[in-house]
């Protein structure tokens, strides 16, 4: 009679192909911690690089929104292009702190609509800047706020500064938090997003950065780039269209066009329009202005 086993017992007898231990020989009994894997990171050591990732990704290249405006990376209204500032070396760390449940939020959708422009009344400065204390901000927002300084080229410093004006800061135009361009008329406590300068019909210098509001308008005469290119003269100030590209005026009768908020705000004189791919004109005009 043949003595040889079932199958199911040479089954269970064999080593398995791999060479794995049983169960019972893996040297750990149920309930013991697990074992780091042999070269990996200790439970600590994975939470100190996770803590090193969080910051190299700090102003990540999908940026939020400007911390002025709100508006999006796309910009509508001629503010230019989304910039990433660090914070001054005065920056109290603990201010863009953001409470429990709050944290950097992205754009409202359609945010670079005309009335999706600034934020509501309760925005904090958690919502506003990466915990590092930097934040996003359009070229255009930036160099015009108040307080914020001309570096040696292009940069701008201090715009931390005026986001955080900006927070107690209602536009003239919109009256929503975060305007931090303010009249130059003596005494005037007006102050204004960059889109919303434009919407209000206020006047814009581009070679001074400096705005007049709607009720201040008038003291624009005096400025050497407040004449129509059509037209060669001031005429009627509050007509005076503001290119948000090369910061020409034109007169909208002298072009036939009926102002609106919605029509002046990053409007594009007929010159930039037409060569906005190129964008020469635009570029040439601000290396002139060293802005």
């Amino acid at each position: 009679m043949d003595d040889r086993k079932p199958p199911s017992e040479n089954k269970d007898s064999e080593t398995p192909a791999d060479g794995a231990a049983s169960s019972g020989e893996q040297g750990a009994s149920e309930g013991d911690p697990p074992k780091p894997p042999e070269g990996g990171l200790t439970a600590e050591e994975e939470r100190e690089a996770e803590a090193k990732e969080d910051l190299s990704l700090a102003c990540s290249p999908l940026p939020k929104r400007c911390a002025l405006c709100n508006g999006g990376e796309e910009s509508l209204h001629g503010q230019r292009e989304l910039l990433c500032f660090d914070p001054a070396s005065d920056w109290p760390e603990d201010l863009a702190a953001p409470r429990e449940g709050e944290g950097l939020r992205p754009a409202e959708e359609g945010g670079d609509d005309l009335s999706r422009i600034g934020f509501p009344d309760g925005v904090t400065a958690g919502e506003l800047f990466e915990p590092t204390g930097r934040c996003w901000a359009h070229h255009w927002c930036a160099a015009w706020s108040s307080g914020v300084e001309r570096q040696e080229g292009p940069g701008l410093s201090h715009v931390d500064k005026a986001v955080v004006s900006g927070i107690t800061q209602k536009c003239g135009h919109c009256t929503r938090l975060g305007a931090t361009i303010p009249c130059q008329a003596e005494g005037c406590p007006r102050h204004y997003h960059f889109p919303c300068a434009a919407a209000s019909g206020s006047f814009q210098s581009m070679k001074s950065l400096k705005l007049l509001c709607p009720e201040h308008v008038d003291q624009a005469v005096q400025m050497e780039d407040s004449r129509c290119m059509v037209c060669d003269g001031t005429g009627n100030l509050r007509d005076l269209l503001f290119c948000t590209s090369c910061g020409l005026h034109y007169h909208g009768t002298c072009l036939e066009i009926t102002v609106t908020p919605r029509k002046r705000s990053g409007w594009q004189c007929p010159e930039c329009k037409v060569c906005q791919d190129s964008r020469v004109p635009s570029l040439a005009f601000w290396e002139g202005l060293g802005l």
